[in-house]
């Protein structure tokens, strides 16, 4: 069957081959689903076994699988055949697969990893509800059951340098991976011929930097409960090797008006996969007044800049002001640069200071974990762990240091069905890699390393944006 494969935004143009024939995933884990199929071979359909393993399709031959394809963004779409009905084709460097048989079920898991086509038969745009330099975003129904979600719709000709290829690959690579409570649901993506769109919960309730500015200063317990929130997020975010790189109130949503129990983090377009050596798609970046000063001093950092960013959060909470509040944008910079705070501003008790100097510890090396921080008696003396209900693992030498005061079915058209993202039978995987780190642990991605100071203003994946300043740190003028 002649095929004419469109280009994808995701195709490596370096890569002209679809299976990979060595190097075959482990065979002594479980798959998720396995079946004969209709492959089409010499004009004729014979009978194959093909097999998923999370996100990769095998291809079997006498029970044994011979060759694989790492299924993350491929596109896949519905095909049909006269002789055997419904198919799937799946894309990839310009190549394709093609399979026939019971593959409703298999579209339905594929979907969570590849890239789908035709958006405008699922889903309905109602109104723009944020602008960026690279995306709008608008509010939309799914035409099968009218669930509201948030189209992240960026726009492709914006994206034409290989930087912004690699950062969009990575950004949905990070936030399929990530499936938290307190994390930003990312259910589908989607190509068209100018636009990828991106599938993201609808988040009614707007940006924490809107309801602080119609708010009072927090008390302290409101405090401890919010920022306990934010940091059980950033634990599970840690634990799978990402730093989120840019934690602000903007970045932080309610997922329901005024209600602080249900908070949402979001904008993981400057997320990245912790690297030793310091080899990020972006090194400095973020947003000045709310980044650790390691990462404005250009040092190597770790997962501590984002505690660093909650423990500004807290201050700003409490004080009702930024820790660097300065005349203009170069002494803010400044004095974020050399962790200039003024403790005295917070009105906190002596076990809340603790915490919070835990936090904004200028020296990274002695400043709290995620883990050592939702340890620390101030959640303890607010009762916030019980009320979260959140349990982790104790440490007699944090402990120690502390106390020394430190999918229905619907039919779109004639050989198209599919599951609603919030009703699908199979829900987003927790494990989603990219090539660059499809060969190696996601502590220690092969990712491309930036040698100037980049940024890339993206507008955040919710239902409400306003414009963010990200700018490059010229640390010359510093």
């Amino acid at each position: 069957m002649d095929v004419k494969i469109k280009d994808s935004f995701f195709d490596d143009p370096e890569t002209t081959t679809f299976w990979v024939n060595n190097g075959l995933p482990n065979q002594d884990q479980i798959l998720q689903m396995q079946d004969s199929m209709y492959i089409q071979k010499e004009n004729e359909f014979c009978k194959r076994t093909l097999g998923i393993q999370n996100h990769y399709l095998l291809y079997f031959k006498k029970q044994t699988a011979q060759k694989w394809v790492n299924l993350d963004n491929a596109t896949i779409e519905y095909v049909k055949h006269q002789s055997v009905g419904l198919g799937i084709r799946i894309s990839k460097h310009k190549q394709c697969f093609e399979f026939f048989g019971d593959v409703e079920p298999w579209y339905n898991y594929l979907r969570q990893y590849c890239v789908q086509r035709n958006f405008s038969q699922s889903y309905t745009l109602l109104k723009k509800i944020g602008q960026g330099n690279f995306a709008d975003v608008y509010k939309a129904t799914n035409k099968m059951d009218g669930a509201e979600y948030a189209i992240k719709c960026f726009r492709k000709n914006k994206l034409k340098e290989n930087v912004d290829r690699l950062s969009m690959i990575k950004e949905i690579s990070i936030m399929k991976k990530i499936q938290h409570e307190s994390v930003i649901k990312l259910y589908e993506v989607y190509e068209g011929d100018d636009c990828l769109y991106l599938v993201l919960e609808y988040l009614r309730g707007g940006e924490l930097h809107q309801f602080m500015k119609k708010s009072p200063p927090f008390s302290e317990e409101k405090c401890s409960k919010l920022i306990f929130r934010i940091l059980k997020a950033l634990y599970s975010i840690h634990q799978k090797g990402i730093l989120h790189r840019d934690l602000k109130p903007e970045n932080i949503m309610l997922r329901n008006k005024d209600d602080l129990d249900n908070i949402c983090i979001g904008d993981f377009g400057l997320a990245d996969y912790y690297s030793p050596s310091g080899q990020y798609l972006f090194t400095r970046c973020g947003t000045p007044g709310y980044v650790a000063p390691e990462l404005l001093q250009d040092k190597l950092y770790d997962f501590k800049i984002d505690i660093y960013s909650v423990g500004i959060l807290m201050y700003i909470l409490i004080a009702g002001k930024s820790p660097f509040d300065g005349k203009d944008y170069d002494d803010v910079v400044m004095r974020n640069y050399y962790a200039k705070v003024k403790f005295e501003d917070c009105k906190l008790t002596e076990v809340g200071m603790n915490f919070l100097k835990g936090l904004m510890n200028k020296n990274p090396i002695q400043r709290f974990s995620a883990e050592e921080a939702l340890n620390h008696p101030w959640f303890a003396t607010e009762n916030s762990n019980k009320a979260c209900q959140f349990k982790i693992r104790k440490q007699n030498y944090v402990l120690k240091k502390l106390g020394h005061c430190e999918l229905q079915i619907k039919q779109f058209s004639a050989i198209s069905t599919q599951f609603s993202p919030k009703s699908s039978l199979s829900s987003l995987s927790p494990y989603c890699m990219t090539k660059y780190n499809l060969d190696e642990s996601p502590q220690t991605p092969n990712s491309p390393s930036a040698q100037f100071a980049i940024s890339t203003p993206r507008t955040p994946g919710m239902c409400k944006l306003r414009p963010v300043r990200r700018s490059q740190f010229n640390l010359k003028q510093i």
